[in-house]
Order: structure tokens, then C-alpha cells, then sequence
């Protein structure tokens, strides 16, 4: 009886690939198929099976270490909570990017992703507080990359403060991507308070507002209030909303895209 693929042992090459990651963070498809001399067919094979041992994640164009260098354990476990439709909502935002636009990503594990999911050859802007986002950047030699510097939260990984805020308030960008923990009576909320100025000074810096959030985040209060409804253009989530959610959101005008 042959193994399933989480329990069969890694190969020769699927070890290099891992030893391979854990240097560089991210290898492209294309690279690793030079590298080894075989197919694209033949590396997806093997990321794939990375990625159901947990090994590795998937990712336009390439693979991605689970756990970056730059990463704290607590952000790392985040991120691999509900990882799919972090994935499927990333991937969705993705598809809404021109090649050229100029881009706010905020903190947080599903704005992460979305930068994972980024193509190689995306040529625009990136703004960004976030420093896990930021490391992506790092393998996007064909975009820009503007830091908002500030004071850095070790649980989010992120910027923060009057100078991230002053930061963003000099720049504009064609779509602001923003998490959220929680939607509920109307309105988006959020952890902390202390992120919320910040949050609100990247809505303010694009001509169109997209909040990420999974089904999980549905009917969920969270400490502070970000936001009401009609301040957002876009919801990205990876299931339709509950009934009262959906019918707030359409009163608001609020677009829902869900991931397919």
C-alpha cells in the first residue's frame, strides 16, 4: 500500500529545496527548474508535496519558506491559521492589481500573503509598515518598495506611530489593502486602538479602499472600531457573508468579492 504524501519521506531534491528556502526565503519555479534541470511539472510536484508536509507554502510563480527569516513565532502561527482562504482571498486581490499600480499593503497575515502572491515580474509600487511584507519585497526586483518607518510592534511585525503616520500622509496610491479582525453592527474593528491611526492614514493615502478578511472574521467585535462600512470601496473574503453582514454592506455600497 503506497504512503499518502504527508507521511512518504522527503527526496534528494526535495531536501535541497527546503535547505534552499531556509537561505533565501523564496525560489521561483522557473529558478528551480534551471537549477535542477527538469520541468515546471516536476518542481510543482515538489512544492506541492512541501507544502501538504508544512514544509513550504505555494505561491504565485514560486515557493515560500512557512516560517521567513524576519518572522516571529507568533506572526508565523498566524499566518498558518486558516492559510487556504488566506491564500484564496490574497489571490483575489492579486487579480485586482494592474501591473504598474502603486499599492498600500497593511500589517497583518492576509496583507502578507497578498505580497506573497505578488508575480515576479509586478512592476509597480509597494507601500508598506509591514515587515514581513517588506522581506517579500526584497525577491521583487522588477517593483519600488517605500517603507513607512515608525516604531515596530514585535506582535504584528509591523511600523507604527505619528511617523508612520506622517509618512503615509505624503503619498497616494491607487488601492490600500487593509486587515481587520473583526465585522459587526455596521462597522470593521480591530485588536488595538494604537494601529488604528495608522490604519486610517493608509485608507486616507488611496483612491480605493479593499479590507481583507476570512469568513472567521464574520459577526466578530474586536476592541476598537476602524471604520464604518461606507468608508471601504471593497470587501475581499473567501465565503459570502452572513445575511445581516451582506445587507449592511450593499446599503453602504461596499463591492463583495469572494474568493473563489
Amino acid at each position: 500500500m503506497s504512503s499518502s504524501p504527508k507521511e512518504a519521506p522527503l527526496t534528494p531534491r526535495q531536501r535541497t529545496i527546503l535547505d534552499q528556502l531556509e537561505q533565501r526565503g523564496f525560489i521561483s519555479t522557473m529558478d528551480l527548474a534551471e537549477t535542477f534541470a527538469v520541468s515546471d511539472m516536476t518542481v510543482r510536484r515538489d512544492t506541492r508535496v512541501l507544502s501538504q508536509k508544512g514544509l513550504a507554502r505555494v505561491v504565485h510563480g514560486g515557493v515560500s519558506a512557512v516560517n521567513a527569516s524576519g518572522q516571529n513565532a507568533d506572526f508565523a502561527a498566524r499566518a498558518r491559521e486558516d492559510a487556504d482562504a488566506k491564500q484564496r482571498v490574497a489571490r483575489a486581490c492579486v487579480s485586482m492589481i494592474g501591473e504598474r499600480d502603486a499599492i498600500i499593503l497593511d500589517a497583518g497575515t492576509t496583507t502578507y500573503q497578498i505580497a506573497l502572491e505578488l508575480p515576479p515580474t509586478f512592476a509597480g509600487t509597494i507601500i508598506t509598515h509591514s515587515a514581513p511584507a517588506i522581506q517579500r519585497c526584497l525577491q521583487l526586483s522588477a517593483a519600488r518598495t517605500i517603507c513607512l518607518g515608525g516604531e515596530l510592534l514585535l506582535d504584528s511585525q509591523a511600523f507604527n506611530g505619528p511617523m508612520t503616520v506622517s509618512a503615509a500622509a505624503g503619498l497616494r496610491a491607487k488601492t490600500a489593502f487593509i486587515g481587520v479582525s473583526g465585522l459587526h453592527d455596521e462597522a470593521f474593528y480591530i485588536e488595538r486602538d494604537v494601529e488604528r491611526a495608522t490604519k486610517n492614514a493608509l485608507m486616507d493615502a488611496a483612491e480605493q479602499v479593499v479590507v481583507v478578511a476570512t469568513h472567521q472574521k464574520m459577526l466578530r467585535y474586536a476592541l476598537a472600531r476602524l471604520a464604518a462600512f461606507d468608508a471601504v470601496d471593497v470587501l475581499v473574503t473567501d465565503a459570502p457573508p452572513p445575511r445581516e453582514i451582506e445587507d449592511a454592506l450593499r446599503a453602504a455600497n461596499v463591492k463583495v468579492v469572494v474568493a473563489a
